[in-house]
């Protein structure tokens, strides 16, 4: 198991990076003749570099990572491997208090996390629902998955990205640990389906890959391109120092990081791809590590992988298990987020 997930971990690198470089590439050329047509600091420019900006971050930066994590992780639910790891990890999770199936919506939850905390329906028990709900909630997803390589394994290593994950599982853990002492009751047994090992069809497989990844191309994408255009008229404006200004507590003063990601921040909340192209945009260039340092790329990637969830999840969650459970756990992925982001950066200043 742990093979099988470290080698879809390094293919989805592999595969990414060498397709991002020359698409990064190409943008920075089309984007710098484009907008050099028009005077600089001008409407017409500051709007035509949020077009090409938000095109640049969907095709370059996302769709590298995007597409063979989503195939990778279509390939292990259609192999029948999924319901493997829930019985493997079963003793496990019992030790934390949960249940064997709470496995099945976890892993969903590296996929998307809406799919995820819907999936907690396969839960007998109310208890573990409302667990493994908030656990899912810090899960990396694709999005998730898209910032870390897009900056931390594209500038720091893959080994930088895979210590992300082990340490996002450990605290999935502890926070399992606390909740399940902390919340009564105690978990079923497991009983569970095995499905025989097959092999999938290569259409289906393209198709599964196809419906997850279309909602990405005719939702998110667009508004990607949107928000990166708002953000540049923001820019334009002058709007953005204020809200960079009334985050700088936390951004600037608390994790160290340059006052224009504050409203990478709040973009997403809608969108976590929307996280890393909005960083582009902020900073105005696609070669982040030119203008931020490894240790805030670190700092910046741990608060994005732990704070809050996006607006569909936050609506999925209050469906599921309740507004005011949904209030409890968006306040503890912000505190999470803060803690973990600023022990990566201290630690970071003394070991690295």
């Amino acid at each position: 198991m742990v093979a099988i997930l470290a080698g879809l971990f390094w293919v989805v690198f592999g595969v990414g990076k060498r397709i991002e470089a020359p698409l990064v590439a190409f943008f920075d050329g089309i984007t710098a003749a484009l907008v050099g047509r028009f005077e600089p600091g001008s409407l017409m420019a500051t709007l035509t570099e949020g077009v090409l900006m938000g095109l640049a971050g969907g095709v370059a930066i996302v769709l590298p990572y995007l597409v063979p994590f989503l195939l990778g992780l279509a390939i292990l639910e259609d192999t029948g491997y999924l319901p493997r790891m829930a019985y493997i990890l079963d003793n496990f999770m019992h030790r934390i208090g949960l249940h064997g199936k709470s496995v099945l919506p976890l892993v969903l939850g590296y996929g998307c996390s809406v799919p995820a905390i819907m999936s907690t329906r396969i839960l007998e028990s109310k208890r573990d629902r409302r667990i493994t709900a908030a656990l899912a909630s810090f899960i990396p997803c694709s999005a998730r998955t898209v910032v870390i390589f897009g900056l931390v394994a594209a500038y720091m290593g893959p080994w930088w990205a895979m210590g992300i994950y082990l340490l996002n599982i450990v605290v999935v853990v502890v926070l399992g640990s606390v909740f399940g002492r902390r919340m009564k009751g105690s978990s079923p047994g497991l009983i569970l389906e095995i499905p025989e090992l097959s092999v999938p069809s290569i259409s289906t497989l393209l198709a599964k890959t196809w419906l997850t990844m279309r909602e990405f191309v005719t939702i998110a994408w667009p508004l990607l391109i949107a928000s990166s255009v708002v953000l540049g008229l923001l820019e334009w404006a002058r709007a953005d120092g204020t809200i960079n200004a009334l985050l700088a507590p936390l951004t600037v003063w608390l994790l160290g990081l340059p006052a224009a990601v504050g409203m990478t921040l709040v973009f997403g909340v809608l969108r976590k791809e929307l996280t890393m192209v909005m960083l582009v945009q902020a900073l105005g260039t696609t070669h982040v590590d030119t203008v931020m340092t490894t240790s805030q790329l670190l700092t910046f990637t741990l608060f994005v992988v732990f704070y809050l969830p996006c607006v569909a999840t936050v609506a999925v969650l209050g469906r599921e298990v309740g507004w005011r459970d949904t209030a409890w756990i968006a306040g503890l992925t912000i505190a999470v987020a803060t803690v973990v982001a600023l022990a990566g950066r201290v630690g970071f200043a003394l070991f690295a």
